[in-house]
């Protein structure tokens, strides 16, 4: 039968029944370890028939998985064969081969179905799984008959080579299949949404098919059409489907629902049409009243539920005036109907979608009046207006009524009876009657009770006025007539509330906050009554002093001026003398007012300000004023001192007077910042020479800034250091002295080999050299004999007289001589002893070579070659010849 799954290689539709809860427990059981073995798939899954249009295009569905092969197993060789016959020599199927993946496809026909459409599965060679379909283009009548799939893989498990041959029989129909509906027909419900499904077999690529819906539900008002795959086919490529999620009404019931397939010029080529079977709760639900309504008391009345429903109700029941009755039937008897059955009626209809309740019924009942009674508020108030109501139950309403007062009629016909205003002769007993065309009937007395305020109030004193503070005053209250009498006095001060009392005597003790107006009040639930006022006058000293500041807030020296007023509390009789007070000191200043003009920073302080009357005097609380101002007399002071030597910390101090105090503190030397701190002391440490300078230091706080006077600070050389750089200066000089010694010895060498010496060194014994000048050969210039490197070239030097006799030094030997200045007094006029001191006292600056009070001066001396006796007593005398000295 069309849409069987036999015919589509699908399973059985009672798989679809399995619950949910069903299936989580196969799964769970295949799932635990050791519950059951692990079972492969059949090799090849696909329908067994397959039915197709003539000249169209049909897809056989198939897919293929190796698990029985073993894990890697690759793509095996599979072959399509038209009418397959088994030959048991060959052991294997012969037939029409349509295609084979080892071959290629022998029909232009037919190929294999992976990737036949862009939803279609291809193989998984690592799994081993893979799709196997197969497709036949332009179908044709001959074409019908049995078709078998051959698979063949080689396993890798041992002996597990698989072999496996699929039949599919495919049948052509002249048309297209009609598509199939899903799921199989079954009643509707109104209100649940419900999802209705089309699909057609998996098409090929070369047709261009569309499915679409036709009827009333696929029209209503929020349906939803979407692509859609059944949930219970298996086949690959998935089939082709689209689902319909509607809500179904009533009026769907019996409707026709059509699943449309068109080609691709939009025809309709086929089709499937459902009838809708709706199940709806019941509608139209009404109740019916015989007789007609309204009906009399004692009455038999009958009340009958009708509706419309599928499937037809089949319970009922019955409420009035919300209350529900005890029937279960579609009809309700009441044999006799009373008052207590009139009201709104309402049946339920019950079927199997739900129950419905009808619009309410009324059921009308006539009878004469009853509970007739009086309606109306007491106690009332005199002067009030008051309103009695005449309530009744009748049915119909009651037309006519009748008032009496402690038995006297009255002359009111109405069923409301006005007071306006009510007197005290108005309090009593009424009743009232009503009548309607059943009866009449009179209600119970009711009692007006009227009530009114004391007629009048007076209060007198019982102690003279005025009163001094502390003592006993007593007022007493005289009250009129009242109903009811009052229970208690209330008492006012200044018209507020000020004690209750039982009795007409109200007593206090006289103090400032008492010295009022009073009355007393006479008050029951009708009203209150007040005596005309009465003033105690209470003599007392100032309640209290103050002191207010203007401007307020933060005062600044000069930013002035700042003005104290002293303000008091109430006293009797006024305050007339107002004293100051700062630190606990009388001011000479006296009245409200204290004027500051700078301020000054002297200004800062507490003051007090006192008031006096002839009961009394009050102080104020203390006031304290201060006085800011910005940083004044910054003073800088270095620790230990102005004079410091080198590596020595020195602490600076910056002192200064100022409020509040100076947040930021700023430290210069020669004019330049050295930085900025929070705290008054900024550290040099290990000072060198370059620290010396002239320091200051700049506080500053919220209100200005200020300098102090700059302070010099001299850092001075310790003595290792004074040591350190003479023998520096020692090495220097010595170094120099070698030098140029050496240039001296070359020197002398080479003037030796132009000129014969006359010129020899004198030794004194002590090893010590004195030079004099001997006859100097005239200069080439007035100027010294200065060479370009800054060096001095002598003619000859001489030995001091008295010196003795010079001893003679053989060879080219280098003698170094130490030349001491003759005495510290320098003449200034004839010039230098020696060419190579300086003349006069030198300063600790311009002292290279020593120090100013005999500092060593040292010279190489390079001596010439030996002279004979003949050429020193020859004309030279004593004269030694040098080439150069260098400074």
């Amino acid at each position: 039968m069309p849409g069987s799954p036999k015919l589509l290689g699908l399973p059985h539709p009672a798989a679809a029944l399995v619950s949910p809860a069903m299936r989580f427990f196969i799964c769970l059981f295949f799932l635990i370890p050791g519950a059951a073995p692990a079972v492969c798939p059949k090799p090849v899954t696909g329908p067994e028939e397959v039915v197709a249009g003539l000249g169209s295009c049909v897809l056989i569905p198939c897919r293929y998985n190796l698990c029985q092969a073993g894990p890697g197993t690759r793509l095996p060789a599979l072959r399509w064969l038209q009418k397959p016959v088994y030959d048991h020599g060959r052991r294997d199927y012969l037939g029409g081969l349509l295609v084979s993946t080892g071959t290629g496809a022998t029909s232009s026909r037919a190929r294999i179905g992976v990737a036949v459409s862009p939803h279609a599965p291809t193989a998984d060679t690592a799994s081993g799984e893979g799709d196997c379909s197969l497709v036949l283009s332009h179908v044709r009548a001959e074409d019908a008959g049995e078709y078998g799939l051959r698979l063949e893989a080689n396993g890798t498990r041992p002996n597990r080579d698989l072999r496996w041959f699929h039949k599919v029989v495919l049948n052509v129909t002249d048309a297209p299949p009609a598509p199939r509906l899903w799921p199989d027909p079954q009643h509707l419900t109104e209100g649940r949404i419900t999802t209705l499904g089309c699909w057609v077999p998996p098409a090929c690529p070369e047709d261009t098919v569309a499915l679409a819906w036709d009827g009333p539900a696929s029209r209503v008002a929020g349906a939803k059409v979407q692509p859609w795959t059944p949930p219970d086919l298996t086949m690959f490529p998935p089939a082709t489907g689209i689902s319909l999620d509607f809500n179904p009404t009533w009026y769907h019931d019996k409707s026709n629902l059509s699943c449309l397939l068109r080609g691709a010029d939009g025809k309709t080529v086929a089709q499937t049409t459902r009838q809708l079977q709706v199940h709806y709760a019941p509608r139209d639900v009404r109740v019916e009243v015989m007789p007609t309504s309204p009906v009399h008391e004692g009455w038999q009345v009958t009340l009958s539920c009708h509706d419309s429903a599928n499937p037809p109700s089949f319970a009922y029941s019955w409420s009035l005036n919300g209350l529900m009755l005890p029937s279960r039937m579609d009809k309700v008897l009441l044999p006799s109907v009373q008052v207590r059955d009139g009201g709104a009626y309402h049946c339920h209809a019950t079927n199997i979608v739900g129950t419905i309740e009808s619009h309410p019924t009324i059921l009308e009942v006539y009878y004469a009046p009853r509970d007739v009674r009086v309606e109306v508020t007491s106690p009332v108030h005199e002067g009030w207006e008051v309103t009695l109501k005449c309530r009744d139950s009748a049915n119909p309403p009651s037309r006519t009524y009748a008032w009496s007062l402690e038995g006297q009629i009255l002359p009111h016909s109405s069923a409301q009876l006005r007071l306006w205003p009510v007197r005290e002769v108005d309090g009593g007993s009424y009743r009232c009657q009503a009548t309607n065309v059943i009866g009449t009937a009179d209600s119970p007395p009711t009692l007006l009770e009227v009530y009114y305020r004391p007629r009048n109030a007076t209060l007198t004193v019982l102690t003279p006025l005025p009163v001094l503070a502390g003592t006993r005053v007593s007022l007493h209250c005289e009250l009129g007539l009242a109903h009811p009498p009052p229970s208690t006095i209330q008492w006012l001060r200044n018209d507020r509330h000020e004690a209750n009392t039982i009795g007409p005597t109200f007593s206090f003790t006289a103090e400032p906050t008492r010295a009022s107006t009073y009355r007393c009040v006479g008050q029951n639930v009708a009203g209150s009554t007040q005596s005309p006022p009465l003033a105690v006058i209470v003599w007392y000293p100032p309640q209290a002093a103050w002191v207010r500041q203007s401007p307020r807030g933060e005062l600044v020296a000069g930013r002035g001026p700042v003005r104290l007023r002293c303000e008091a509390g109430v006293a009797e009789p006024p305050f007339y003398n107002i004293s100051w007070f700062k630190g606990g000191q009388r001011l000479p200043a006296s009245g409200p007012n204290l004027l500051l003009p700078g301020p000054e920073p002297a200004d800062t302080g507490t003051y007090i300000c006192e008031v006096r009357n002839v009961a009394g005097a009050a102080r104020s609380a203390p006031t304290t004023l201060n006085i800011l101002f910005g940083p004044r007399s910054v003073e800088l002071v270095p620790e230990p001192g102005e004079d410091v030597y080198e590596m020595t910390s020195v602490a600076l101090h910056c002192r200064v007077s100022a409020q509040p105090l100076p947040d930021a503190f700023e430290w210069f030397r020669d004019g330049r910042t050295l930085g900025r701190a929070s705290k008054d002391l900024w550290v040099l440490r290990a000072v060198g020479i370059q620290a010396s300078g002239r320091y200051r230091c700049r506080a500053t706080n919220s209100i200005a800034s200020a300098d102090s006077p700059d302070v010099t600070i001299t850092v001075y050389y310790t003595r290792a250091t004074i040591l350190r750089k003479t023998f520096l200066g020692l090495g220097v000089g010595l170094s120099s002295l070698l030098l140029l010694g050496a240039l001296g010895c070359f020197l002398r060498r080479r003037w030796q080999r132009q000129m014969a010496a006359d010129e020899e060194p004198v030794v004194e014994p002590s090893g010590t050299f004195f030079l004099r000048n001997k006859k100097p050969r005239p200069p080439a210039s007035p100027q010294p004999p200065h060479t370009a490197d800054d060096t001095i070239s002598y003619s000859s030097l001489v030995s001091p007289p008295g010196s003795g006799p010079v001893p003679r030094v053989q060879g080219d030997t280098v003698v170094y001589s130490i030349l001491k200045r003759n005495d510290g007094a320098a003449k200034a006029t004839e010039g230098p002893d020696y060419e190579n001191v300086p003349s006069g006292p030198r300063g600790r600056a311009g002292d290279r070579d020593g120090d100013g009070d005999g500092t060593l001066l040292y010279a190489a001396l390079a001596l010439s070659p030996p002279v004979t006796p003949q050429e020193h007593a020859g004309g030279m005398g004593d004269a030694v010849e040098y080439a150069a000295l260098r400074h």
